[in-house]
């Protein structure tokens, strides 16, 4: 079978795993293998889903669920190359990307995914010693039901298009009814601190609204906040909500 070519914007109907480049590209982060790079990459898309998920502990720090099996469907590989990968990025045994805490009773690990730039935040970090895991640790295996569980809680995939194909940020995440309005985490914060009666629900008229009628906007952020100063503008701060042909009459973003 031979494969077809790409013709025009082709290519932009796929999602693609967000890899930072400076994963590749430093010499601190030498030490570690592609596929372990690929695999922090892979968890590093599940800290948006996760966070509309509610999946945050008591100290508001963001978690994720990976299981062995699943790292092992997801690289193609057996579970002696799986675990070792993890322990590669492990902070008891790796480089400290990762941070894994047991919860027992059969229920699988949580995972926290650490900032990978926050390193570069300190004076010192060259002084840090990268500790690598070259052959596989016996004592994983021993330890790997209570390490990972059986199975994990489904995650809200997104099976479109990846819509931020367009957004040159590398933190975008979907949100909105049909997940086709484009926010960074820094941009929901920043709206919610000045829509504060009803941002998801302005969010999910925005994204029913392009979804109805295939309208586009450069700027989401900027869109909800042009809805929301319409709103309080026409109704001063009442809770009545615009129809679709309010919106419709003003220049699209």
């Amino acid at each position: 079978m031979e494969f077809e070519y790409y013709h025009n914007n082709d290519g932009d109907q796929f999602r693609y795993i967000q890899l930072p480049t400076i994963l590749l590209e430093h010499e601190y982060f030498s030490g570690l293998s592609l596929e372990s790079i690929v695999l922090y990459s892979m968890m590093l898309n599940r800290i948006s889903l996760s966070f509309r998920n509610d999946w945050i502990d008591e100290h508001s720090r963001v978690y994720i669920y990976f299981t062995l099996e699943e790292v092992m469907r997801k690289l193609r590989c057996k579970s002696d190359k799986a675990m070792k990968l993890m322990a590669e990025l492990d902070v008891d045994k790796g480089i400290g990307l990762i941070e894994r805490k047991r919860q027992g009773l059969g229920k699988p690990t949580i995972v926290y995914v650490k900032n990978f730039m926050s390193i570069f935040r300190t004076q010192d970090y060259e002084k840090t010693e990268f500790k690598t895991t070259e052959k596989p640790n016996s004592g994983l295996r021993k330890n790997r039901s209570q390490d990972y569980g059986k199975s994990a809680p489904n995650y809200i995939d997104i099976s479109e298009p990846d819509l931020r194909k367009n957004d040159m940020r590398s933190d975008t995440s979907l949100f909105g009814l049909f997940k086709n309005v484009i926010l960074t985490q820094e941009d929901y914060e920043e709206l919610s601190r000045t829509i504060v009666e009803d941002l998801d629900g302005l969010i999910d008229r925005l994204s029913a609204y392009m979804t109805s009628t295939g309208k586009t906007y450069k700027n989401h952020k900027a869109t909800l906040l042009s809805w929301y100063l319409q709103d309080e503008k026409k109704y001063k701060k009442k809770s009545t909500v615009l129809n679709y042909g309010d919106y419709d009459k003003g220049e699209h973003l």
